[in-house]
């Protein structure tokens, strides 16, 4: 028992302190800025130059493994970030809060759920009113079977952020992906039963959308859409969302034109206007919405909107365009497996 308490503090007190000197960190900049950009490999090139310059191994090791991490690489991320946990010798800050969190989406993505709840447990050990944390342990329990184990810790979460009505939404999208869809329309229910006279416009129509009461989601979303102050994209991206819904494709198409029409930058609306496209069989209107995004230089979305206009240009049985798309795409994104093995597909249709 002894030996079982002593492990469990050394693994707190590596899992949970402060990196050192940001002294000297020159090509370290460079690869944060990278992984700004999403450009992960030119990130790993920086890192590795800063470990030649001698530049603060902490650090280094934490942007290796954000890069892999964003690479799919995902025991690499974890010894990275390991790695950077080990070398830190100062007081614990938001940073090392953020490493952690990194290294437990690490161990999700591995399946590795004990590992993640040990990162989450040491997390809330030091931070009880954290209720991302609170949430993010619930998920590892239910992905682990432990049903009741989650729904306490969102009910935790739910408890600790009363008006946080997109940590609810969260909930609800974990509850429902595992089977559990009665409990978690139940939660937003609650939410909306509870909450309707503290609530923005744009979150009772999230709820309601959510909910499948898909007439309410519009009134609350097109009154949200002529609020002064609410952002607007992701007020016109889930009002068109209600249009998908219920396959009523020219509804969405409008919602997005009328958008585009005044603020032509939104590289997501471009990209969810092409998809309903797609879906109407206008593949060469599609093929000009997904451009258009593209053009917008969009590192966030550039990844989708190229995939997207290259199943766009399959639909059209125009293969060799597709193909040599594809080339330029898996220049940019090497490590997509699906994409390799589409790139395989394609190669046969020329």
């Amino acid at each position: 028992m002894k030996k079982r308490i002593v492990a469990s503090l050394l693994l707190l007190s590596m899992l949970l302190s402060g990196c050192g000197s940001l002294a000297g960190r020159h090509n370290i900049d460079s690869g944060f800025s990278y992984i700004e950009s999403h450009e992960y490999q030119s990130a790993l090139e920086s890192f590795e130059a800063a470990e030649t310059a001698g530049e603060d191994p902490c650090l280094i090791h934490r942007g290796k493994g954000i890069a892999h991490l964003n690479r799919g690489e995902y025991e690499e991320a974890v010894s990275e970030l390991l790695a950077s946990l080990a070398a830190d010798e100062g007081i614990v800050d938001d940073m090392d809060f953020d490493s952690n969190y990194y290294l437990a989406e690490a161990y999700l993505k591995l399946q590795d759920y004990n590992k993640a709840k040990e990162v989450y447990d040491a997390i809330i050990a030091l931070r009880d009113k954290d209720s991302n944390a609170y949430y993010l342990r619930g998920t590892a329990e239910l992905a682990a079977s432990n049903h009741d184990a989650g729904y306490s810790d969102f009910s935790k979460a739910i408890q600790l952020g009363a008006r946080d009505y997109a940590m609810m939404i969260m909930i609800y999208k974990s509850l429902d992906q595992y089977g559990y869809t009665d409990e978690a329309l139940s939660i937003l229910q609650t939410a909306m039963d509870n909450g309707s006279d503290f609530m923005t416009n744009y979150e009772k129509g999230q709820i309601s959308f959510y909910l499948g009461n898909n007439a309410e989601a519009q009134s609350y979303l097109e009154a949200a859409r002529n609020e002064k102050g609410q952002e607007k994209e992701p007020v016109v991206i889930l009002l068109g969302q209600t249009g998908e819904k219920q396959g009523d494709y020219n509804y969405a198409i409008s919602v997005y034109r009328n958008y585009i029409s005044e603020e032509p930058n939104s590289a997501r609306v471009y990209n969810q206007l092409g998809m309903c496209q797609i879906r109407q069989g206008d593949y060469e209107s599609a093929v000009t919405s997904f451009q258009a995004g593209i053009a917008l230089d969009n590192k966030e979305m550039d990844q989708a909107l190229r995939l997207n206009e290259i199943t766009a240009y399959e639909y059209m049985g125009e293969f060799a365009v597709a193909s040599s798309l594809m080339e330029e795409y898996l220049a940019t994104y090497p490590d997509d497996q699906s994409a390799i093995r589409e790139n395989i597909f394609l190669s046969t249709r020329n």
